[in-house]
């Protein structure tokens, strides 16, 4: 039994015992936007997207023009305040960012831009946690090697040419491999994934922070579990799939938090364990209806053949509410961190709806709507504008990527 287990089933009882316990009625006393005041937002989005294109297509774009554009959008027409802005767009963290994708492609140059992104969007959950708790913010080994595991292990377990009995054997071989056994890696793939484990073992002796590692085998025995969630013909009932969900979140971040403090107190635990199940959920709620088309069944997903999602999104938006308010607790003299967190979130659970709007009941999706600042029409036309734009941002990517190898 490790130090925190009792508090985990702790949290996990709460934690479960509160969703099903939240309302599922939108509040009726929410920030609407009037169609004025969508047009203008409107307006000024494309002005600033616009400008962003413009220099993106440029040989050489200027990148502190970019980020200098970005931060006056963010300060004057999405009202950011300065100590926001600052979390957002520190230099310390572009810079870091930076490092990351050099250090990721100097590990394998084999990397797609898609597995970059994904293991970007974990690093900047660490980096942001360094920042939180007052460390430097920097791309540790750590970082570096738990952040791009996931692309690795996911591209493995998800690839069509792999049986399911050897994805299963490789699931124990890394189990062993985390638990700190000696294991003979059977495919190169294998070899990558094993030299991360080793970047972590470098940096955090086994004997002197065993919880870290009791908690990589906890986010992995969470991702062996969610496998149970690619069954139709599951039984699982509510509570165990909801629970499979949120401890699939709340076990990453967690391992995000050993990873950048090396031990963790109660109120970090406490902490980490509700940041992360309330991301997975979010997360698993804006996928619920490619989830569902791919046969994974969440516990969102699985409730789309049943109707609608609005009641889903109503407890989860109340779900959000307290933990904001134990967030506030927690660590009252993080009020920018509470505040970014809070629109952060806001703008996801408006783009579950965009996004799943055929499983949302027309009624519901119209009210949503009021409480965005951009109409749901012209959020579409904008996403059909930024294909060509992204693929433009792809191949200045990979001309960085090739002068970066070239010096």
């Amino acid at each position: 039994m490790t130090l925190h287990s009792e508090l985990h089933k702790l949290l996990e009882t709460e934690f479960t015992a509160q969703w099903m316990n939240s309302p599922d009625r939108f509040p009726k006393s929410k920030r609407q936007f009037s169609y004025l005041e969508k047009r203008i937002w409107e307006i000024k989005f494309n002005r600033f997207l616009s400008v962003i294109k413009n220099e993106i297509k440029l040989d050489s774009p200027d990148k502190n023009k970019l980020l200098e554009l970005s931060k006056s959008f963010f300060e004057n027409n999405l009202a950011y305040s300065n100590e926001q802005l600052g979390l957002i767009f520190s230099e310390k963290m572009l810079l870091a960012t930076k490092d990351f994708i050099n250090k990721a492609w100097t590990f394998d140059r084999e990397l797609s831009d898609e597995a970059i992104f994904q293991a970007l969007r974990n690093a900047w959950v660490m980096l942001g946690l360094q920042s939180f708790f007052s460390k430097e913010i920097k791309v540790t080994p750590s970082v570096l090697a738990y952040s791009l595991l996931y692309p690795y292990t996911d591209n493995l377990i998800d690839s069509p040419i792999i049986s399911v009995d050897d994805k299963l054997a490789f699931s124990n071989r890394f189990a062993n491999r985390l638990a700190g056994k000696n294991v003979i890696a059977e495919s190169e793939l294998e070899s990558k994934i094993f030299n991360l484990v080793k970047m972590i073992e470098q940096e955090f002796d086994r004997d002197s922070y065993p919880e870290l590692y009791d908690s990589l085998l906890a986010i992995h025995n969470a991702q062996t579990q969610s496998l149970k969630l690619l069954n139709k013909e599951s039984y699982l009932s509510e509570e165990e799939c909801f629970q499979i969900c949120i401890d699939k979140g709340a076990t990453s971040v967690i391992a995000d938090g050993f990873l950048v403090l090396g031990k963790l107190n109660d109120k970090q635990y406490s902490f980490l364990y509700e940041y992360g199940a309330y991301l997975q959920i979010l997360d698993d709620l804006q996928d619920a209806q490619d989830d569902y088309k791919e046969g994974i069944m969440t516990y969102f997903s699985r409730h789309i053949q049943y109707g609608n999602l609005d009641q889903l999104l109503c407890k989860t938006y109340y779900l959000g509410k307290s933990f904001y308010q134990k967030l506030a607790n927690w660590y009252p003299n993080e009020i920018a961190f509470h505040d970014l967190i809070q629109r952060s979130f806001g703008f996801l659970l408006i783009a579950s709806v965009f996004q799943n709007q055929s499983y949302f009941s027309a009624d519901f999706v119209r009210l949503i709507e009021k409480h965005a600042p951009f109409r749901f029409s012209f959020i579409k036309k904008k996403k059909l504008a930024f294909e060509p734009l992204k693929h433009l941002f792809k191949e200045k990517l990979d001309a960085y990527k090739e002068m970066e190898f070239e010096l």
